[in-house]
């Protein structure tokens, strides 16, 4: 055959369907009169000249390292078809599990001609072997697969006792190649082989060393953040970077995905874990939150305090809030730069107003959220008496409310007069708790409280002296809570108290309080409704993690003192 150059890469191929006539053991060269561009059709054959369905159909080049320029399918009569090629020199290669492997000669296609051929699949050796470690032990979940023959794309994966076995493995394949998490790539050379022979390998992988990189901000500076590889896979690991934007990856981790996120940042593109490679790792910019804080006239609130309550990211975990700015702008206007994308709601709060929040809110990477409006509204009103155990009136008392928000605190105070009767404004719609407190005294927390806006809760409150050990006292049930990227969940679980009691654990992730979802709140929501009068129950579900099991309790709140 004339020599010819090397061929450039051929557009896309369509298949269509030959008619059965005119098939042969040897190629043969047509020329259409009504079209001059180059073509291949031809039959898929197995040993006993059945037609083979479903067989892949490559055109490759002629020679290492063997690139693919067209691919197609045997149809339901074997048929397969390369059109508007253009001119060259070409092979033509198939294989089909388990009946075999074929590849034609070169084959040239010039211009006006259509070259027709049967390939016939005969079966080539399989490879059988296991892969072990440097100490014998087997390694399970090894994929292997071959080189030297890039248009098969089979491989196998070893099993529990290191096993694995690959059939139809042309004799153009030089070696085996394993691939397994925490181990170094490693490559077998293949010896020669006959058609139907089995070759037996083994494998020994030895382990890959620990993956560095570093973590880069949008102007490429070093920066502390969050790293995960291998994200949701039982190989899953998670790190931060140092000050200095470098971290570093077990080896476990070759082979996956890694990405950075960072609070103030959009996360960096994933990049794959690789023997040997430094990754580098960088964030993407942040979006923004513009709007305004109006009265319940819609005036513009023009001194204020403005904070994260909550925060369901984009992309990966998240737990951020506070993030908390004082604005002082005569229209109530403010904006939040450097936020990672997701959703937020914002927390307000203002003199002589109640706390309010925002809708959630959408924040897109590099982009700004405009229009988002707050009103605040001048919430309703506590007033009552504090009295001292023997019911006699106590004066400057103070009291305030009590974890309104994540983000915020509120303004409100009030102080008795020497009758021991108080006001105070400002109150959110509840749950709330109100803080009582004075020298002397225990601090009194009066949890599970409501009022409707522009409405008035009329609460006594009654404060024991202090006794020199329990300075705090309030209706609840004797936990602490933790946030996580994962969600909410308790910390300690007090010996003795009303949740030990009732079989919660530190550690339990809260799904629900008294059946309402605890998505998108923050922990003074949930502790808001945790707390409450002593002797009423409150339903607590929450998730185990080390079971997995979604449990349900009813827990009595009892008098905690502390």
């Amino acid at each position: 055959m004339p020599s010819a150059p090397a061929p450039l890469p051929f557009p896309d191929a369509s298949v269509e369907t030959a008619n059965e006539t005119g098939d042969t053991s040897d190629s043969a060269t047509i020329a259409p009169a009504d079209d001059v561009t180059p073509a291949i059709r031809g039959r898929i054959l197995d040993a006993d000249g059945n037609p083979v369905v479903g067989a892949a159909v490559r055109a490759v080049s002629p020679s290492p390292p063997y690139s693919v320029f067209h691919e197609a399918k045997s149809d339901g009569l074997g048929t397969f078809s390369f059109l508007n090629l253009r001119p060259g020199t070409v092979r033509v290669v198939a294989d089909h599990d388990p009946d075999g492997v074929v590849s034609s000669a070169e084959l040239h296609v010039a211009e006006g001609q259509t070259t027709e051929l049967t390939l016939v699949l005969s079966a080539a050796g399989a490879v059988r072997g296991r892969v072990v470690d440097a100490d014998d032990h087997p390694v399970a979940g090894a994929v292997l697969s071959v080189d030297g023959v890039p248009w098969i794309v089979r491989s196998a994966t070893s099993d529990q006792a290191g096993a694995f076995r690959m059939t139809t493995v042309p004799d153009e394949a030089t070696s085996l190649v394993a691939v397994a998490r925490g181990y170094r790539t490693e490559r077998v050379p293949l010896p020669a082989r006959s058609d139907q022979v089995e070759t037996v390998v083994r494998v020994r992988l030895s382990a890959a060393s620990p993956v560095g990189g570093d973590v880069l901000d949008v102007d490429g500076n070093a920066v502390k953040a969050r790293v995960v590889a291998c994200e949701g896979q039982p190989a899953e690991a998670r790190t931060q970077s140092s000050d200095d934007g470098t971290f570093q990856l077990p080896a476990s981790a070759i082979g996956c995905d890694a990405v950075a996120e960072h609070d103030q940042y959009a996360a960096s593109d994933t990049v794959a874990v690789t023997e040997g490679r430094r990754l580098s790792l960088r964030l993407k910019p942040g979006g923004s939150i513009e709007g305004v804080v109006v009265d319940d006239r819609g005036a513009g609130v023009a001194t204020f305090n403005v904070g994260i309550e909550s925060f369901a990211p984009a992309r990966g975990r998240g737990n951020r809030s506070g993030g908390r700015q004082h604005v002082e702008d005569p229209g109530g206007a403010f904006r939040m730069d450097k936020l990672a994308p997701g959703s937020y709601v914002l927390s307000v709060s203002a003199p002589g107003r109640a706390p309010s929040r925002s809708d959630p809110i959408d924040v897109a990477a590099g982009a700004a959220t405009r229009g988002v409006r707050i009103a605040l509204s001048q919430g309703g009103s506590v007033t009552g008496h504090v009295y001292d155990e023997s019911h006699a009136p106590l004066a400057g008392v103070d009291l305030r409310f009590d974890s309104v928000s994540s983000a915020v605190d509120s303004n409100a105070d009030a102080k008795t007069d020497d009758a021991g009767q108080y006001r105070i404004d400002g109150a959110p719609v509840g749950p709330f708790t109100l803080r009582v407190q004075k020298d002397g005294f225990r601090v009194r927390l009066l949890a599970g409280l409501r009022v409707d806006p522009h409405g008035t809760l009329v609460q006594d409150a009654t404060l024991s002296a202090f006794d020199g050990r329990h300075g705090l006292e309030y209706g609840g049930i004797g936990a602490t809570l933790v946030q996580t990227g994962d969600g909410i969940q308790f910390g300690d679980v007090f010996h003795g108290d009303a949740a030990e009691r009732a079989g919660l654990r530190g550690g339990d992730r809260i799904v629900r309080v008294d059946g309402e979802g605890t998505d998108g709140m923050s922990t003074s929501d949930v502790l808001q409704r945790l707390r409450g009068p002593v002797g009423v129950s409150v339903g607590v579900t929450v998730l185990r993690p080390s079971t997995g099991q979604t449990l349900d309790f009813l827990v009595v709140r009892s008098a905690i003192v502390r």
